[in-house]
């Protein structure tokens, strides 16, 4: 007897990296899908030195090239300009989180320094059919 995945009602992908630059200690990403394989998030986690520029463009580039439902070329310099804010925001200070929307993609942030020169740098990325706001998004994303 085959056993094939509509019988569950939610699952997760998790990848998980070997890093191989030096200052990077952990990097994974984890899809989840709920019933009928609906996409629910997608996280990617790294524990890395505090290099702001770094960690936005791999966090953007990683998010980018999951090919997100939504996800528009031109969104990749919007994201990566507010986590690099963020990141910046986290020198000297102990976490940040923040959420972000772009097109049809919503980013929640959490930067928490576990040294003076190491954080773990997480984003979630989930749909959304309405603007920070609470405003319903018309057909090409703007609130």
């Amino acid at each position: 007897m085959d056993l094939h995945a509509p019988f569950m009602d939610e699952y997760q992908w998790f990848l998980e990296g070997r890093p191989v630059v030096q200052g990077v200690a952990e990097v994974w990403a984890q899809w989840e899908f709920s019933t009928g394989h609906e996409f629910e998030c997608l996280t990617i986690r790294f524990r890395s030195v505090l290099d702001p520029d770094y960690l936005a463009e791999k966090l953007a580039l990683g998010i980018q090239a999951a090919a997100l439902k939504g996800w528009q070329d031109d969104d990749f310099h919007d994201l990566y300009d507010w986590l690099r804010e963020g990141a910046n925001d986290c020198v000297g200070s102990s976490m940040v989180r923040g959420t972000h929307r772009t097109g049809f993609l919503m980013f929640k942030v959490t930067c928490a320094a576990v040294s003076r020169t190491e954080v773990i740098t997480e984003v979630r990325t989930t749909l959304t059919d309405t603007a920070l706001d609470g405003t319903p998004l018309s057909a090409d994303g703007r609130a």
